[in-house]
């Protein structure tokens, strides 16, 4: 692996360590050692970096994920996800909740949906995108909090 690329996915997993706070404290050890062993080896970063992948499968805001890579910070990563992660599931009660839903709810183009889960991705997709656009354009902190603020 290139020094430019193993160096971005190093601050990306550390900037990740700091900004997921439910991540076990066993699990963030092992991480930091990976890193250490990439360090010292770079013969073994890409194994390292196998490695790593596999243990964050899964995670909220994980440096891993599919796609191109987010322009967001890894602790706006995190919260994203999670709020996705709610919208998701929302998504799927709401769609599955009566018939009728089904038969009135339309994506782009006028289509129906043909399942809860085509229904709750658009929804998590648009939800990600709109996150993300707030943080960009500075009307969204990055908190969780901020989202469910009392306005005055």
């Amino acid at each position: 692996m290139e020094e430019i690329k193993w160096e971005s996915l190093k601050i990306e997993i550390e900037e990740y360590l700091e900004a997921a706070d439910d991540i076990e404290d066993g699990l963030a050890q092992v991480l930091r050692l990976n890193l250490q062993i990439g360090q010292n080896k770079p013969s073994e970063r890409e194994n390292v970096k196998n490695a790593m992948r596999s243990l964050l499968k899964g995670k909220d805001g994980t440096p891993f994920g599919k796609g191109k890579r987010s322009s967001v910070p890894a602790t706006i990563r995190v919260a994203i996800d999670r709020v996705c992660n709610r919208v998701g599931e929302a998504s799927m009660l709401y769609f599955n909740h009566h018939p009728y839903i089904a038969m009135v709810t339309l994506g782009r183009g006028k289509k129906s949906y043909d399942n809860a889960e085509d229904y709750a991705k658009a929804q998590v997709k648009a939800a990600r995108a709109r996150l993300a656009k707030m943080y960009k354009d500075k009307l969204w902190d990055g908190t969780l909090e901020s989202l469910h603020e009392e306005e005055e």
